[in-house]
């Protein structure tokens, strides 16, 4: 999420597979009937939830959410493994903010590390780094 989070909800079967964009402890449910007894409790700021977890509730979920002004400020996004169009452009007419894709967070993974050492490796061919041999 691009914005800064103050308290996040993630629904998903588990949150290994996902990377969660705040630095405090996000509050994770597995259960489709917690969501809103959850938002009420931690009352987030944001909440991420998982298309492939939820299924056909998902649109159920979105319209409940965007139909009550109890739930207008919290920031919607949506995990899924790959994006579909007809069902992404439905997402967001219901209110899905932003979409994370498995694909998208892999590709990251791979870049960071890469860039990482590129940035190494030029500073080893610029003459920046410093060794020092003790014989």
């Amino acid at each position: 999420m691009q914005t800064k989070l103050k308290s996040l909800l993630i629904v998903a079967d588990t949150t290994a597979h996902i990377i969660v964009p705040v630095k405090k402890n996000p509050v994770h449910i597995n259960c489709i009937n917690r969501i809103f007894p959850a938002i009420h409790e931690c009352k987030p700021d944001g909440i991420i939830l998982d298309y492939d977890f939820l299924g056909g509730e998902m649109e159920k979920i979105l319209r409940r959410l965007r139909s009550n002004p109890f739930y207008k400020s919290i920031k919607i996004s949506c995990y899924k493994t790959k994006p579909h169009t007809k069902i992404d452009d439905l997402l967001k007419t219901l209110g899905v903010q932003q979409f994370i894709y498995a694909q998208q967070q892999k590709q990251a993974a791979i870049v960071a590390p890469a860039k990482a050492s590129n940035g190494v490796f030029k500073n080893v061919f610029s003459g920046k780094l410093v060794f020092r041999l003790i014989h």
